[in-house]
């Protein structure tokens, strides 16, 4: 993505990977919004921003990446049946592979 950066000589353009040479400000073209939070939330917000020494933005990202997979996970329509058989060895695969694991000598890793 390309960065948009300023310096003292007004706004530049650089790709991902130019390095910004001069300290600046930089904006990457990421969403800001807004969320309304009830009280209760806003409590346990606060919590955990005294607990992780984070500003409250920090900690609300990382709830969101911690979370949206579980919310999206929810609306996901299921798997029909028998979806992941090919991923899986027939039982009578299993069962030779298995028989063969238990001649090989185990040891803990160390």
């Amino acid at each position: 993505p390309v960065v948009k950066f300023l310096s003292d000589s007004g706004f530049r353009y650089q790709s991902h990977n130019e390095f910004a040479s001069t300290a600046g400000w930089l904006q990457n073209g990421s969403m800001k919004t807004s969320v309304d939070l009830d009280d209760d939330l806003v409590l346990e917000v606060n919590k955990t921003v005294d607990l992780v020494k984070e500003k409250s933005a920090t900690v609300l990202r990382m709830a969101i990446r911690a979370g949206l997979p579980l919310v999206a996970n929810r609306f996901q329509a299921t798997r029909p049946e028998g979806y992941f058989a090919d991923a899986y060895p027939s039982a009578q695969e299993r069962a030779g592979l298995e028989n063969s694991m238990a001649k090989t000598e185990q040891c803990p890793e160390r």
